[in-house]
Protein backbone atom coordinates (compact mmCIF):
# COMPACT_ATOMS: atom_id res chain seq x y z
CA UNK A 1 0.00 0.00 0.00
CA UNK A 2 1.32 3.29 -0.86
CA UNK A 3 1.10 6.40 1.23
CA UNK A 4 -1.81 7.97 -0.71
CA UNK A 5 -4.03 4.92 -0.28
CA UNK A 6 -3.17 4.79 3.44
CA UNK A 7 -4.09 8.46 3.81
CA UNK A 8 -7.42 7.90 2.05
CA UNK A 9 -8.15 4.95 4.35
CA UNK A 10 -7.37 7.05 7.47
CA UNK A 11 -9.55 9.89 6.24
CA UNK A 12 -12.37 7.46 5.45
CA UNK A 13 -12.06 5.88 8.92
CA UNK A 14 -12.13 9.34 10.56
CA UNK A 15 -15.25 10.32 8.61
CA UNK A 16 -16.95 7.02 9.55
CA UNK A 17 -16.02 7.50 13.23
CA UNK A 18 -17.33 11.07 13.15
CA UNK A 19 -20.55 9.87 11.51
CA UNK A 20 -21.01 7.20 14.18
CA UNK A 21 -20.07 9.43 17.14
CA UNK A 22 -22.50 12.20 16.17
CA UNK A 23 -25.70 10.11 16.79
CA UNK A 24 -24.18 8.69 20.00
CA UNK A 25 -23.42 12.22 21.25
CA UNK A 26 -26.93 13.41 20.32
CA UNK A 27 -28.44 10.42 22.10
CA UNK A 28 -26.39 11.08 25.25
CA UNK A 29 -27.24 14.78 25.19
CA UNK A 30 -30.96 14.06 24.72
CA UNK A 31 -30.97 11.50 27.52
CA UNK A 32 -29.25 13.98 29.86
CA UNK A 33 -31.76 16.71 28.98
CA UNK A 34 -34.71 14.35 29.56
CA UNK A 35 -33.26 13.29 32.94
CA UNK A 36 -32.89 16.92 34.08
CA UNK A 37 -36.47 17.67 32.98
CA UNK A 38 -37.74 14.60 34.83
CA UNK A 39 -35.94 15.64 38.04
CA UNK A 40 -37.26 19.19 37.81
CA UNK A 41 -40.82 17.98 37.15
CA UNK A 42 -40.65 15.53 40.08
CA UNK A 43 -39.45 18.28 42.42
CA UNK A 44 -42.17 20.62 41.17
CA UNK A 45 -44.87 17.95 41.58
CA UNK A 46 -43.72 17.21 45.14
CA UNK A 47 -43.88 20.90 46.03
CA UNK A 48 -47.32 21.20 44.39
CA UNK A 49 -48.63 18.14 46.25
CA UNK A 50 -47.35 19.49 49.57
CA UNK A 51 -48.94 22.90 48.94
CA UNK A 52 -52.22 21.24 47.95
CA UNK A 53 -52.20 19.08 51.10
CA UNK A 54 -51.55 22.09 53.34
CA UNK A 55 -54.30 24.05 51.60
CA UNK A 56 -56.77 21.21 52.06
CA UNK A 57 -55.84 20.92 55.75
CA UNK A 58 -56.35 24.66 56.29
CA UNK A 59 -59.73 24.52 54.53
CA UNK A 60 -60.76 21.49 56.59
CA UNK A 61 -59.75 23.25 59.83
CA UNK A 62 -61.95 26.21 58.91
CA UNK A 63 -64.96 24.16 57.81
CA UNK A 64 -64.71 21.29 60.30
CA UNK A 65 -62.93 22.28 63.52
CA UNK A 66 -61.25 19.41 65.30
CA UNK A 67 -63.32 18.21 68.26
CA UNK A 68 -61.42 18.12 71.50
CA UNK A 69 -61.78 15.13 73.74
CA UNK A 70 -62.27 16.05 77.35
CA UNK A 71 -60.44 14.54 80.28
CA UNK A 72 -63.67 13.92 82.20
CA UNK A 73 -64.78 10.75 80.44
CA UNK A 74 -67.67 8.75 81.83
CA UNK A 75 -66.24 5.45 83.06
CA UNK A 76 -68.49 2.44 83.55
CA UNK A 77 -67.48 -0.93 84.92
CA UNK A 78 -69.43 -3.62 83.10
CA UNK A 79 -69.37 -7.41 83.42
CA UNK A 80 -67.53 -8.87 80.37
CA UNK A 81 -70.64 -10.73 79.14
CA UNK A 82 -72.70 -7.48 79.18
CA UNK A 83 -70.09 -5.35 77.38
CA UNK A 84 -71.73 -5.53 73.94
CA UNK A 85 -75.22 -4.78 75.24
CA UNK A 86 -73.89 -1.80 77.22
CA UNK A 87 -72.12 -0.53 74.11
CA UNK A 88 -75.35 -0.76 72.11
CA UNK A 89 -77.26 0.99 74.91
CA UNK A 90 -74.92 4.00 74.95
CA UNK A 91 -74.99 4.26 71.15
CA UNK A 92 -78.80 4.04 71.20
CA UNK A 93 -78.95 6.84 73.80
CA UNK A 94 -76.72 9.09 71.67
CA UNK A 95 -78.85 8.48 68.58
CA UNK A 96 -82.03 9.00 70.59
CA UNK A 97 -81.17 12.59 71.47
CA UNK A 98 -80.09 13.50 67.95
CA UNK A 99 -76.38 12.71 68.18
CA UNK A 100 -74.04 10.09 66.87
CA UNK A 101 -71.51 7.72 68.37
CA UNK A 102 -68.51 5.68 67.32
CA UNK A 103 -66.67 3.04 69.34
CA UNK A 104 -63.19 1.62 69.48
CA UNK A 105 -62.27 -1.63 71.21
CA UNK A 106 -58.62 -1.95 72.19
CA UNK A 107 -58.98 -5.46 73.64
CA UNK A 108 -59.15 -4.32 77.26
CA UNK A 109 -61.83 -1.65 77.16
CA UNK A 110 -64.26 -0.01 74.77
CA UNK A 111 -64.05 3.73 74.16
CA UNK A 112 -67.18 5.39 72.83
CA UNK A 113 -66.97 8.89 71.41
CA UNK A 114 -70.44 10.39 71.28
CA UNK A 115 -71.22 13.64 69.49
CA UNK A 116 -74.37 14.89 71.20
CA UNK A 117 -76.28 18.19 71.07
CA UNK A 118 -75.00 20.69 73.62
CA UNK A 119 -78.52 21.28 74.91
CA UNK A 120 -78.92 17.60 75.80
CA UNK A 121 -75.45 17.02 77.26
CA UNK A 122 -76.53 16.67 80.91
CA UNK A 123 -79.52 14.55 79.89
CA UNK A 124 -77.17 12.19 78.03
CA UNK A 125 -74.70 11.99 80.93
CA UNK A 126 -77.50 11.27 83.42
CA UNK A 127 -79.02 8.62 81.15
CA UNK A 128 -75.68 6.83 80.70
CA UNK A 129 -74.94 6.87 84.42
CA UNK A 130 -78.45 5.78 85.49
CA UNK A 131 -78.77 2.76 83.16
CA UNK A 132 -81.59 4.18 81.02
CA UNK A 133 -82.17 1.73 78.18
CA UNK A 134 -83.59 4.05 75.53
CA UNK A 135 -84.86 7.59 75.18
CA UNK A 136 -85.93 10.04 72.54
CA UNK A 137 -85.42 13.76 72.89
CA UNK A 138 -85.22 16.68 70.52
CA UNK A 139 -81.79 18.27 70.66
CA UNK A 140 -80.38 21.33 68.96
CA UNK A 141 -78.69 20.12 65.79
CA UNK A 142 -76.36 23.14 65.54
CA UNK A 143 -74.19 22.90 68.66
CA UNK A 144 -72.58 19.51 69.27
CA UNK A 145 -70.40 18.42 72.16
CA UNK A 146 -68.07 15.44 72.27
CA UNK A 147 -68.53 13.07 75.22
CA UNK A 148 -66.31 10.09 75.95
CA UNK A 149 -67.70 6.97 77.54
CA UNK A 150 -65.20 4.33 78.62
CA UNK A 151 -66.53 0.82 79.22
CA UNK A 152 -64.17 -1.27 81.34
CA UNK A 153 -64.70 -4.93 82.16
CA UNK A 154 -65.55 -5.42 85.84
CA UNK A 155 -63.17 -7.71 87.63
Amino acid sequence: MDSGARRKMIITAAVVLAAISLPVALLAGGAWSMWKDYRARTTMQAAYSEALRESAERAADVVMPVPTLTDNAIELSVPPDKLESELQRVIRLAHGIGGSAASWNDGRSVRIVANVPSTALELFRDAVNSNVVSMTAAGDSQGKTVVQVLLKPAE
